[in-house]
């Protein structure tokens, strides 16, 4: 069921064209192991080669360009192209090239879907994203939503409502009013709910101007296999990954991972490492990502942990609790703050860009570019490289890897 057709601008700022240096602010000095960036194109093998390479000599590295949209966007659809992803052309309508503005209708078939959201209810302390979602504006919000005519926001509207009363007890529920404006008894909430409910905020969204809007409600970490099938098909696994070892390649992935981030702008991943190499790709807006690698990236870690007064905070097992607001704000500050360490890396993607980051390097990423309250998303996919042996069986067995991945 369609629940609205007209068309939503949400107009960024010109992209800027790729550089061919490292890829960091001038603020930032370029690390030693800095980030590597490919702006040629490569065919599906050559990526491959580099990114083995990356790997093994612990780099990171970003790829412009490389991921194949279909046939929508015309000469730029080659077979070279080293990754296919389809949901690049086909999941949204953009005003110009690369501008999203809503969902196609093709997308909005499946938004009954069930997916897992989170949500930042108070203000945020970061100055540099100064639209947040307030309680007033999420209240706003969900009084929007009742007083729709449409049955499916009237239903998004106790559904969101029963999720913020377990963070707010005792505030509003039905027939009390809803959310008491400036009242947050915690400030992060994590639930399932159909797509729709971003849908919704979308919709709302073009009807408020920017500091009235809801943002960061973010479709966080769904694994792919879990959303409907014709959807997968368009984000399917890249060739880099999905081919078989050979005698001139002897590497196969162990792809045991993958996700879609999808919500509107801002939207905030705080500092952590992931357990096994990371492939990153932009579907629509941009995202700025911060990295340390491995050393580097526990020390900072070690230190906002010890301002936390919580010295012995295991690296390896993160939980909600990095969303909640004195852990989030210490690393809005120590990562993204002036005094931030100034061997950090940045990097921002576009659409079609590739980045790769190998086993255990620390990143936090942040979405950027466009009004507030406007569509992000990207999709990654986490896995390990296996060397075989000349006979195509692997000499020491699977490692195992820990496939409990953290937010990208």
């Amino acid at each position: 069921m369609l629940l609205h057709t007209s068309p939503r601008l949400c107009m960024p700022p010109a992209r800027p064209l790729a550089r061919r240096h490292f890829t960091a602010s001038a603020r930032l000095a370029v690390n030693p192991n800095g980030i590597e960036e490919i702006q040629y194109r490569v065919d599906a093998p050559a990526l491959r080669r580099i990114v083995v390479a990356a790997d093994q000599r612990d780099r990171a590295v970003v790829f412009r360009q490389q991921a194949d949209p279909g046939a929508f966007f015309g000469r730029d659809s080659l077979d070279t192209l080293p990754l296919r992803l389809p949901a690049l052309s086909k999941w949204f309508i953009h005003h110009k090239r690369w501008v999203p503005t809503d969902f196609s209708a093709y997308f909005r078939q499946h938004l009954a879907h069930t997916v897992p959201y989170e949500l930042v209810l108070s203000d945020s302390a970061d100055d540099s994203q100064a639209t947040t979602t307030t309680t007033a504006n999420l209240a706003a919000f969900m009084d929007w939503l009742r007083r729709s005519r449409q049955p499916v926001h009237q239903g998004l509207s106790k559904l969101l409502q029963s999720h913020v009363d377990l963070a707010q007890p005792g505030q509003g529920g039905e027939g009390g009013g809803g959310v008491e404006v400036g009242v947050a008894a915690a400030d992060f909430v994590h639930f399932d709910a159909p797509l729709a409910l971003l849908d919704a905020a979308l919709e709302f969204n073009t009807r408020r101007h920017p500091p009235k809007r809801i943002t960061q409600l973010y479709i966080a970490q769904a694994a792919l296999a879990d959303l409907p099938p014709a959807l997968q098909l368009d984000v399917p696994t890249p060739e880099l990954l999905a081919a078989p070892a050979t005698l001139e390649d002897p590497y196969t992935a162990d792809v045991y991972s993958n996700s879609l981030w999808l919500g509107l702008v801002p939207t905030f991943t705080p500092w952590h490492r992931d357990p096994n190499a990371n492939l990153f790709t932009q579907l629509c807006g941009s995202k700025v990502v911060r990295l340390l690698p491995r050393a580097p990236g526990a020390r900072l870690f070690e230190q906002v942990m010890a301002g936390l007064g919580k010295p012995r905070c295991s690296a390896a097992i993160r939980g909600v609790e990095m969303m909640q607001s004195a852990e989030r704000q210490a690393w809005q500050e120590a990562v993204w703050g002036p005094d931030a360490p100034p061997d950090m890396l940045e990097v921002v993607v576009h659409p079609r860009d590739m980045l790769f980051f190998p086993k255990g390097w620390w990143h936090s990423v942040k979405s950027t570019g466009g009004e507030s309250g406007c569509l992000n998303a990207s999709v990654n996919w986490w896995f390990r490289w296996r060397k075989s042996a000349p006979d195509g069986s692997s000499p020491g067995g699977r490692v195992q890897a820990n496939t409990k991945s953290m937010p990208s």
